[in-house]
């Protein structure tokens, strides 16, 4: 009876302890999977976070994750990816500077390539925003003085009369008139403010546009000061994340939807196991540089020897 009591015990802690780390185990359980038998079962997804200020849906988010994967599955003629909601491997939609830059200089009319000519078309305009930044600046330090003096000055008279306790008609009215002018001033300056701050989001926009286009590009150019932390080089748009908590894809930026879709190709590559290859036109470059939406020689050579295809 003891030792039956005690196995039974032992087989409760041992289903406590497999439910409490179900997670881990599962995602150890789909490593061996796909190590020991890669491409033997389609790798499930779902959409996990999503950030609707990139202005697209759900619906249209899915759909292009549906594109990338074909461009996959077509040159095989094997399902590789599955869509199930709430499956293990999350496709996130990550909102950050990274976007924020994209859409503010689409919004000017700025259209972003990944080339040396975009590159430079958006160093020239850093040039030109910069200096109506600094003659912006220069202008309003000087109004900004004179504000300043005229105030002090008024301040100053205003609390001498009320010592002396009387006022003639005609120094109230031309306080009075002070006043209103200063007031108008005031409100001008708040607007240059306005102004040089607008002009700024856009410096910052295209400061952060123009770092991503030099690592993308793998210039040897003078980075620009970043509002954010530096990021490192390779497909920055978007990443493969695995770790003990499970794997996830995250998409960060992305110009249009030709650029969306080959960065879900690339981070679907990711999870079928696939590395990077040296080819600037293959999916699997470590450059989102390319505008080929179909696998080359290597992207599909090294699926069929991931997959173990012949």
């Amino acid at each position: 009876m003891r030792r039956f009591i005690s196995d039974l015990f032992l087989l409760i802690c041992v289903i406590g302890l497999a439910y409490y780390f179900r997670d881990p185990l599962s995602h150890a359980w789909s490593q061996f999977m796909m190590r020991s038998f890669p491409c033997s079962q389609p790798i499930a997804y779902s959409i996990g976070d999503f950030d609707t200020r990139f202005g697209i849906s759900k619906e249209t988010f899915l759909k292009d994750i549906q594109r990338a994967e074909s461009i996959w599955e077509t040159p095989v003629k094997k399902e590789l990816f599955v869509y199930k909601p709430d499956s293990a491997l999350k496709i996130n939609l990550i909102y950050d500077d990274r976007q924020t830059a994209t859409q503010k200089l689409q919004k000017l009319g700025i259209i972003i390539h990944d080339d040396q000519s975009t590159y430079n078309t958006l160093k020239a305009k850093y040039d030109v925003q910069t200096k109506q930044i600094q003659n912006l600046k220069a202008s309003y330090a000087v109004a900004s003085v004179s504000y300043q003096s005229r105030q002090t000055a008024y301040n100053n008279e205003v609390e001498s009369l009320n010592k002396r306790g009387r006022v003639t008609q005609d120094i109230y009215d031309r306080l009075a008139q002070e006043k209103k002018d200063l007031d108008q001033l005031s409100v001008k300056l708040s607007e240059q403010e306005g102004v040089i701050n607008a002009h700024v989001d856009v410096l910052n926009a295209l400061v952060e546009v123009i770092n991503r286009l030099a690592r993308s590009l793998n210039l040897k150019a003078v980075q620009y000061n970043e509002t954010g932390a530096i990021r490192g080089g390779e497909f920055e748009e978007g990443e493969y994340v695995t770790d003990v908590s499970g794997n996830r894809i995250n998409i960060y930026q992305f110009d249009d939807q030709t650029k969306l879709i080959r960065v879900l190709t690339h981070e679907l590559g990711h999870a079928l196991g696939l590395d990077h290859i040296d080819n600037p036109k293959a999916i699997m470059y470590r450059l989102n540089n390319g505008v080929n939406e179909a696998l080359t020689d290597g992207d599909l050579a090294e699926l069929k020897r991931q997959c173990q295809m012949k």
